[in-house]
């Protein structure tokens, strides 16, 4: 009896470099009325409590919320790297294996498991694949994947 079962290991380094192309890859960037929703929100509010003469110093809070709001929609992939480089897992290695059954993927701070049954699409961009499964979406980068990763990746794509 031969085992013909197939397992893939690599890993990557969770870095700037590697949170940079996830986050270019993988976000929703476009920017329309409903991105900015929240902040024409805060600026009606604030209008209103200027023109009810409500304390002064709630509506100048609201106004700054809504400027906090403004830049965090400008700037959104600086404070999202940021973010992640602040973060306990930044610098740490991943290992990630792929096999038969998924893609599991187990570092010192975060393990993950995506079953096949459990992923709904594998989208490749030109970096990477966006895996969207049951419990969210991840990213791969091309980088860290060996040829043999990517063949299998590829054909699980088409399913």
């Amino acid at each position: 009896m031969t085992d013909t079962s197939t397992s893939y290991s690599s890993y990557y380094i969770l870095n700037r470099e590697y949170f940079s192309e996830c986050f270019d890859e993988s976000a929703n960037t476009k920017t329309d009325l409903r991105t900015y929703r929240l902040a024409l929100f805060f600026s009606i509010v604030a209008a209103a409590l200027f023109t009810m003469e409500a304390e002064a110093y709630v509506a100048w809070f609201v106004v700054c919320l809504s400027g906090v709001e403004l830049l965090a929609i400008r700037y959104k992939r600086s404070w999202w790297i940021t973010r992640q480089m602040f973060s306990r897992a930044a610098g740490s290695k991943v290992n990630i294996r792929i096999d038969d059954q998924g893609i599991f993927t187990d570092s010192a701070h975060h393990n993950k498991s995506m079953l096949w049954n459990d992923i709904t699409e594998i989208k490749s961009t030109e970096k990477g694949f966006v895996i969207s499964h049951n419990s969210g979406i991840h990213y791969l980068s091309r980088s860290g994947l060996s040829e043999s990763i990517l063949t299998l990746l590829a054909a699980k794509q088409k399913r």
